[in-house]
């Protein structure tokens, strides 16, 4: 389990599972989750977007094997999504491809 940011730097890593257990098993028990539910993570106050003055608070994006939560994005379910969703989801897939990236350069290493 980790945690990765925008510029593909680990922020946190969890390697005590088992491998047989779920990604949301995983999340369920690790110190990340019990931090973010108990708001002592330190996360930065929301903030605009560029080019906006809008608050938007800082999220988490995970897949669908995740709790859904306030702090945390997750893709809708396949079943009769609308087309909004349909690119929510494809949106949110390009956001996951930065951890999977920065999976990809740690192996690499």
């Amino acid at each position: 389990m980790a945690l990765v940011d925008a510029d593909s730097r680990f922020l946190y890593v969890d390697i005590g599972a088992k491998g047989r257990c779920s990604d949301g098993g995983v999340f369920q028990d690790c110190t990340l989750r019990d931090a973010l539910e108990k708001g002592k993570l330190g996360l930065p106050e929301p903030a605009p977007l560029p080019n906006d003055d809008q608050p938007v608070p800082y999220s988490i994006v995970a897949d669908d094997a995740f709790p859904m939560r306030s702090w945390l994005m997750k893709p809708y379910p396949h079943r009769q999504m609308t087309r909004q969703q349909r690119i929510f989801n494809y949106r949110l897939s390009r956001a996951r491809r930065v951890v999977e990236n920065a999976f990809g350069i740690l192996a690499h290493r």
